[in-house]
């Protein structure tokens, strides 16, 4: 099993790095969010899943009905 290193080591290890290298790591750990917000949405879809729907329009309608400033893009 791998050593684990604390957050000095790793701090360390990071200011040895070239620019190069760590701009590498800066782009993998931007990916590695990416991917965590992505399984974060379909987490959230499938939790929805059971949730009672109605169509979009009425949903509008009651915003309006309660004096909301309703914006659609139309």
């Amino acid at each position: 099993m791998p050593q684990s290193l604390s957050v000095d080591e790793v701090a360390d290890a990071i200011k040895k790095m070239s620019r190069r290298e760590r701009g590498r790591l800066l782009g993998k750990i931007a990916e590695i969010e990416d991917l965590l917000e992505e399984l974060d949405d379909i987490a959230d879809v499938i939790r929805a899943r059971g949730e009672t729907t109605r169509p979009y329009e009425e949903f509008l309608e009651e915003l309006k009905a309660e004096g909301r400033d309703i914006q659609t893009g139309d």
